[in-house]
């Protein structure tokens, strides 16, 4: 597995303010972060999973094709985008699946960053129902948190969080205990309809590591 640093022992809570920054910024930051998951296991108990990211795609308003914000496209799922950065975006695809985004930048500006990949913490509580799978079907495995629908269905995200505040009584928070993975850039995936937008270097990633959705 690709070596990281980390120089952090107790974790930081990352602040919403955190996430006013610079799209691309905040993007390229989150890799390596933790990305906490407060819920009820089928036992009653509270438990926390912890998922460390490893992908992140950076949609940068207006003038990128691939957001949902492109154009001024102002509607009442998007409004949200256009709230100062540190809240939740969480929309549905196909149907299927939901897609985590965190709102990024300032006020008026509508971009986030979508969570596309990570793995579980050696820290991370685990699930009473996982003791009944396989290796390969436990959270533990690389590949389970490998996807954007495949995350937020493994840690039970869904529209319920859009609009709220990225931080602990939201039940969705994200830490960081000073994790320094090594980063490179792909172009994004799924957007082929963007134009030259589907070309830009806007997918971070941690380079070469085993849970990423794509290479």
């Amino acid at each position: 597995m690709p070596s990281s640093k980390t120089s952090t022992i107790y974790p930081i809570i990352l602040d919403p303010s955190w996430f006013t920054r610079p799209t691309c910024v905040v993007a390229a930051d989150l890799i390596g972060k933790v990305l906490c998951r407060q819920m009820t296991d089928s036992d009653g108990a509270q438990k926390v999973l912890r998922m460390r990211i490893s992908e992140t795609e950076a949609y940068i308003g207006e003038g990128d094709a691939a957001c949902h914000a492109h154009a001024a496209t102002r509607t009442a799922r998007t409004e949200i985008m256009y709230k100062q950065g540190g809240v939740f975006y969480v929309y549905l695809t196909y149907g299927v699946h939901h897609m985590l985004n965190l709102v990024s930048g300032s006020v008026e500006s509508p971009e986030s960053v979508l969570i596309r990949a990570g793995f579980l913490t050696d820290s991370s509580d685990g699930l009473v129902e996982e003791q009944q799978l396989s290796a390969d079907k436990q959270l533990t495995h690389p590949k389970q948190l490998a996807g954007p629908g495949k995350l937020t269905k493994h840690l039970q995200i869904d529209r319920d969080l859009y609009g709220k505040l990225i931080e602990p009584q939201s039940e969705v928070w994200v830490e960081d205990d000073g994790c320094l993975p090594p980063i490179s850039l792909r172009p994004r995936i799924g957007i082929d309809y963007a134009g030259e937008a589907k070309d830009w270097l806007l997918r971070y990633v941690w380079t070469d590591h085993p849970s990423l959705s794509k290479k």
